[in-house]
Order: C-alpha cells, then sequence, then structure tokens
C-alpha cells in the first residue's frame, strides 16, 4: 500500500481557492492542508488539526473532496444571497454531506483550546475577519 503525503501550508487570504480560512484538495504527490494566514501560530495550528482531523474521516467514509467543495462553494454563494444567517459555516449546515467530521473535528479543536489556554471567541473573531477578507477577495 502507498504511503500518504501530506503537507501544511499557511498563505495569505487571496490564494486561498474559495471562500475558506482552511482547505485541502489532493495533488499527485498527497493531501494539501492550507490554512489561510491568521497571523497566530495556535489559530494556524487549529485549522490545520481541524482540516486534517475532517480530510482523514471524510476519505475513510467515501466523501470525496469534490463533493466538499461543491457544497462550500454552493453554501457560501446562498449565504452572500442571505441564507442561512443562523449557520456561520457550512460544515455545521445540515445537508453538508460531511457535518458529522466536521463537527468531531471542532470537537478536538475545542479541547485543544482549553487545553493551551486560549480564547476561542478570539480565535473565532480572527478567523471571521480573515474569512471576510477572503470573500471580498474572491469578490462573494
Amino acid at each position: 500500500m502507498p504511503r500518504t503525503i501530506y503537507k501544511f501550508i499557511v498563505q495569505k487570504p487571496k490564494k486561498m481557492r474559495y471562500a475558506t480560512v482552511g482547505d485541502y484538495y489532493k495533488t499527485k504527490d498527497g493531501w494539501v492542508i492550507v490554512s489561510a494566514d491568521l497571523d497566530n501560530p495556535d489559530y494556524i495550528f487549529l485549522v490545520f488539526l481541524h482540516e486534517f482531523i475532517e480530510l482523514y474521516l471524510t476519505q475513510r467514509r467515501g466523501i470525496s473532496v469534490s463533493q466538499i467543495t461543491r457544497f462550500d462553494k454552493w453554501f457560501e454563494n446562498e449565504k452572500s444571497k442571505g441564507h442561512f444567517r443562523q449557520t456561520a459555516r457550512p460544515g455545521r449546515h445540515s445537508e453538508a454531506p460531511y457535518r458529522r467530521e466536521h463537527i468531531f473535528a471542532e470537537k478536538i479543536e475545542k479541547m485543544i483550546i482549553k487545553e493551551i489556554g486560549i480564547s476561542q471567541k478570539q480565535q473565532v473573531k480572527t478567523e471571521n475577519k480573515v474569512h471576510k477578507e477572503v470573500k471580498k477577495l474572491k469578490n462573494l
């Protein structure tokens, strides 16, 4: 069985593929896991951790990256039209193909936040700010 390679990349918001602060995709060399530059190593670590857990679980359960990307883009487009005010993230939407995996990754994130002693409120505020910047740069 071939070995799976994971590469973690921090990139500027303008380089994100679509309106998100965390992303993953497959290349010929393996998986790339991306965090938008959140200007805080703890927050970036949390995005990497979340995306890695979500990626691993979705792959084990047969949920394709194309399904996830298609849903995320649809969600952001609909949200920009004023829908889904109660749902901040696409992974929490009841129709998200990866909802279970996303929520599990959030639970692990919260445990790490508590363990390292940072403010989840500030972390979420920073992610939301960068997410808005990405949306603006992507004209959404």
